[in-house]
């Protein structure tokens, strides 16, 4: 079962058997084995959580031993922390005494801290990927290597097939299959196409600057043909494939340009089916990185790191300073990378953080899904939509302008609105349709759990939904998502009407008093409970039928309205930046994190703290170890 579905199951089950015993668990001292502690998980859990019935589809037999627990230091690390705060076991179940409950936080502790040590020691790069270019990147890379601007690969049906929550530059999910290939060659043939549309008409008057096409071919007057098509194929080249190009490759592209001007066709036409070739060859379509003979883990290329960087910051090819800066081996040390990542982090292209990493993590890529009902909701119109989306953005965005901390993603005092979205959230003097940047006026709304993109794509058609939006806070915020519902989870039932119908928290309550639901909501409900001041499009509302913004969290924290919410999730700061660092170190290297990554996420979290500074968090990244070094492919 994958990790992300395993943890919060096992983490309701692991500190579940403390409950579930009739008398206090005696766990192990903190330097006992792990022997004391599968006995106790099998004799509590393995009746529900074994390998004959594994409910919520957690079996707890494969931790065997340590090394196994190991394997998994992010779900034991969990409920280390949820042990320690009390929020485990739940309300109205058994406790362990005070002694037990900080024995078996010690146990926990101690390990998983031993082997983040030997980690750090002994760090390992991580499972080396091949990364084919995504929708995004690649028209983005087209626009900068030949400065033609189109969506090529929507038009030919590209598109990122990726499954749950995952990033779309994940190397597991770009796959590449025949069908794709051709859509490629499609692809190529548009892009070349634009590109010559913009060569210079005989008699037309110059422009303010060079052409796409003038840009691709420079002067090559009183040169051979062929030494013409090398002075535009080897730079190019060289840009397309993100590092310099070897003599046999360079040969290879002049091959097809001799081929194509055997026929007596002019520099330009023999040239555009080496165009082509370049655009669908796997050495432009992929970030292929080369293994090292007679090593294993190590740093990697000053090339293979410039494109590290700009895909990270930019989500396209490196441009020339970043080049050079490669060529003279300036990215070979820490210093040099981290140079170029500030640089980068100031360049307008860096909103690819927000337009890829922020769109995807916050949800914002859904909110065109999200469909309020006209007749509830009238003012919801596409214009507001689109303001909603460019709050959130540009909020993100002035996190890297400003280099502001990250905490103002749970709490702010200001936002950006237009005339439109100031008047839906009931904000005056603000006029015209572009953003600007206003206080709230009070502390109703702060940070993006008052904005009207997440509270509509955490809501359904009619209603809000409590259940989306606290599994988006304990998804998205914190990162500990509650498991899957169970088969027979069952629906609420909202037809009946008159006096006698319950208020919907009231049928929520009723659902989450089934035994199959009662855990997960007891963590889900109350957080979504202290938003539902905001109705299903994000509009404050003080009251109405069934309205209680009241919440109580299983650790017996209470909370009244998003106010006082937000302040509960301020007080789990440190657990909001490590799970930001873990999205942002898994979308920089583009693939899921394991284990050994562990290491690198707390040592970055450590730095955050001294400030939570947006690029803190960047640099952290590009200065970790799996960032900067690589291993060879195992089998």
């Amino acid at each position: 079962m994958p990790q992300r579905h395993l943890f919060p199951a096992f983490l309701a089950a692991a500190v579940g058997w403390l409950a579930a015993s009739p008398t206090p668990v005696q766990p192990p001292p903190a330097t006992g084995g792990f022997a004391d502690v599968r006995a106790h998980v099998t004799e509590l859990c393995g009746r529900c959580h074994g390998e004959k019935t594994s409910k919520g589809g957690v079996n707890l037999a494969p931790f065997a031993d340590e090394a196994t627990v190991l394997r998994e230091r992010k779900l034991w690390r969990a409920v280390a922390e949820q042990l320690k705060s009390g929020e485990m076991p739940p309300e109205g179940a058994k406790q362990p005494t005070a002694e037990q409950r900080t024995e078996l936080v010690k146990w926990v502790t101690s390990r998983l801290d031993a082997a983040d040590e030997q980690d750090r020691r002994r760090p390992d790069p991580g499972r080396s990927v091949v990364r084919r270019l995504n929708r995004y990147e690649y028209n983005r890379t087209v626009r900068d290597l030949l400065g033609v601007d189109l969506d090529a690969a929507g038009a030919v049906g590209i598109t990122d097939d990726v499954a749950g929550e995952a990033f779309d530059n994940l190397a597991a999910a770009l796959t590449v299959t025949d069908a794709l290939v051709e859509k490629h060659f499609a692809a190529a043939d548009l892009i070349v196409d634009a590109l010559y549309a913009t060569a210079p008409k005989k008699g037309a008057k110059a422009g303010k600057g060079p052409t796409p096409f003038e840009r691709v071919f420079p002067d090559t007057a009183g040169l051979r043909p062929r030494d013409a098509a090398r002075r535009v194929i080897e730079p190019l080249a060289r840009r397309a494939y993100r590092r310099p190009v070897e003599a046999r490759e360079l040969d290879r592209l002049l091959t097809v340009f001799d081929r194509a001007a055997a026929g007596g066709a002019d520099l330009p036409t023999a040239l555009r089916p080496v165009l082509k070739a370049l655009l669908v060859s796997p050495n432009f379509l992929l970030r292929v990185e080369r293994d090292r003979p007679g090593a294993d883990a190590y740093r990697a290329s000053g090339h293979e790191l410039a494109t590290r960087l700009s895909y990270f910051l930019w989500s396209t090819m490196p441009d020339a300073e970043l080049f050079a800066a490669a060529d003279r081996g300036e990215l070979n040390d820490t210093a040099g990378v981290e140079k170029q990542a500030r640089r980068m982090l100031a360049d307008p292209k860096a909103e690819a953080l927000t337009e890829s990493f922020a769109a995807q993590w916050l949800h914002l890529r859904k909110l065109p899904d999200a469909r309020p009902s006209v007749e509830f909701f009238p003012t919801f119109t596409p214009q507001l939509r689109r303001a909603m989306h460019d709050e959130a953005a540009r909020f993100f965005d002035g996190l890297r302008t400003e280099d502001r901390s990250i905490l103002e993603l749970l709490d702010a005092d200001y936002t950006y609105v237009n005339a439109d979205l100031a008047r839906h959230y009931g904000i005056p003097g603000v006029s015209g349709p572009e953003l600007r940047k206003v206080k709230h006026a009070d502390a109703t709304r702060g940070g993006v759990l008052g904005m009207g993109a997440v509270l509509a794509v955490t809501s359904h058609t009619s209603r809000t939904s409590p259940t989306l939006r606290g599994k988006y806070v304990l998804d998205v915020i914190l990162g500990t998502p509650p498991p899957p519902p169970p088969p027979d989870a069952g629906q609420l039932d909202e037809a009946k009407k008159g006096k006698d119908a319950m208020t919907f928290r009231e049928q929520l309550a009723n659902h989450a008093a089934r035994p199959a639901c009662a855990g997960c909501h007891a963590k889900i409900d109350p957080l979504g409970f202290g938003l539902e001041n905001f109705d299903a499009v994000g509009r404050f509302r003080k009251s109405g039928k069934g309205i209680d913004a009241t919440g109580k969290l299983p650790g017996g924290e209470a909370f009244d309205g998003a106010r006082e919410m937000r302040q509960v999730l301020l007080k789990r700061k440190d657990r909001f930046a490590e799970n930001l660092t873990e999205k942002l170190l898994s979308y920089a290297l583009g693939r899921e994190l394991a284990a050994p990554d562990a290491a690198a996420v707390r040592a970055i979290t450590a730095e955050l703290k001294d400030g939570f500074k947006f690029s803190t968090l960047v640099l952290g990244v590009v200065r970790s170890y799996p960032f900067g070094h690589r291993r060879n492919e195992r089998d």
